[in-house]
């Protein structure tokens, strides 16, 4: 978005009733809840990748228009639209926030916004935590009074052409008879064989998590976002949203890829022989025309504390598919395992009568 287009904070305010107008998942533009004002966000889908080399020279072309408030309680940075104020960390919940003077660094190239609203993502949460027979039930009426918070996550995503020479020892399994008599037996032996050549491989969008708030292990969970359905970044998405500032730089991101794409390339060269052990593996690549884009993808957080202790859920964006962890009561625990202890017990003395 050139600077000419840029909105204000007034921009994010009703034009009917003076309220403040955030983006609407459910209908993927913008919406007053006060008045029902809608206004629909423009959604360029062209896919343009930046140049890697320059990339790094980029790196505070979003301060204008954005401001980075620090959680003192776990550490976290979220970005905030420029008019916008937020007093509760998406996190961990914590009101002991700050505005910084940190800048925000390079701007996102593109977006995948929210497609589920909150009240979704919450009804799924409360369904799940209902067929968990040792939550206690006052969590389990404490949920719909939960507050979720929409946030957008960084992600690297990595474009590359490489190419590869190798050389190895591989080896493949086979049987022989040794011995004669009662000494006659089947041995396992392992036949190696050297490989080498070339290897071609094109990366595209090879992502690498530019956050560290949400574990990988999380991500992982609540996967896939596809990032063919994203679209050019605008301001409007993150209207009444915010978006965990990257902690892992440009050159980190990539050396994490590359690190990820050696193996990747590893296993594509092993792909094409046949065998059972690898003796060694000597590879070599030279990757060109690396491309990159900074694209933020959406999760719900939701945190809420029983008996003094926080929990955390967390859901994707686009699909709905979460993960979290819940309380667990100690009384239910006890109730069930004397349960099973009675029951066992019970057949016990029911056999030793038949027995008699």
């Amino acid at each position: 978005m050139n600077n000419s287009n840029l909105k204000t904070a007034d921009d994010f305010k009703c034009p009917g009733c003076g309220a403040p107008i955030s983006y609407d998942p459910a209908t993927g533009g913008l919406h007053c809840e006060y008045c029902g004002y809608e206004e629909n966000i423009n959604k360029e889908t062209s896919d343009i990748e930046n140049d890697f080399v320059e990339g790094q020279n980029e790196d505070n072309n979003w301060t204008a228009e954005t401001k980075i408030i620090h959680c003192d309680n776990c550490g976290a940075d979220n970005v905030l639209n420029a008019g916008e104020m937020s007093v509760t960390c998406p996190f961990c919940g914590s009101n002991h926030t700050i505005m910084t003077n940190q800048v925000t660094g390079i701007k996102p190239h593109r977006i995948i916004p929210f497609q589920i609203p909150s009240q979704n993502v919450k009804d799924a949460y409360r369904k799940w935590l209902r067929k968990k027979i040792f939550v206690p039930r006052k969590v389990k009426k404490q949920i719909p009074n939960i507050k979720l918070n929409g946030v957008y996550l960084p992600i690297w995503t990595f474009d590359s052409n490489a190419s590869s020479s190798y050389d190895g020892k591989l080896g493949k399994y086979y049987t022989r008879t040794v011995g004669s008599g009662k000494n006659r037996r089947t041995v396992t032996e392992i036949r190696y064989f050297c490989i080498s050549g070339n290897k071609s491989l094109f990366f595209d969008d090879f992502i690498v998590n530019a956050g560290t708030k949400i574990s990988q292990q999380e991500m992982n969970a609540i996967a896939p976002f596809d990032t063919n359905n994203s679209f050019v970044y605008e301001k409007e998405f993150m209207a009444g949203f915010s978006s965990e500032h990257y902690s892992v730089r440009l050159n980190d991101g990539w050396n994490i890829a590359k690190g990820n794409m050696d193996e990747s390339m590893k296993r594509a060269i092993l792909n094409d022989y046949h065998y059972d052990v690898v003796a060694y593996l000597n590879v070599t690549t030279n990757y060109t025309d690396i491309k990159y884009k900074y694209v933020l993808i959406p999760v719900w957080i939701g945190v809420y504390t029983y008996k003094n202790k926080t929990y955390r859920f967390i859901a994707n964006g686009v699909t709905g598919r979460f993960t979290g962890k819940a309380p667990v009561s100690v009384l239910k625990v006890l109730l069930f395992v004397a349960i099973i202890l009675a029951i066992v017990i019970l057949l016990f003395v029911l056999t030793q009568s038949a027995d008699a």
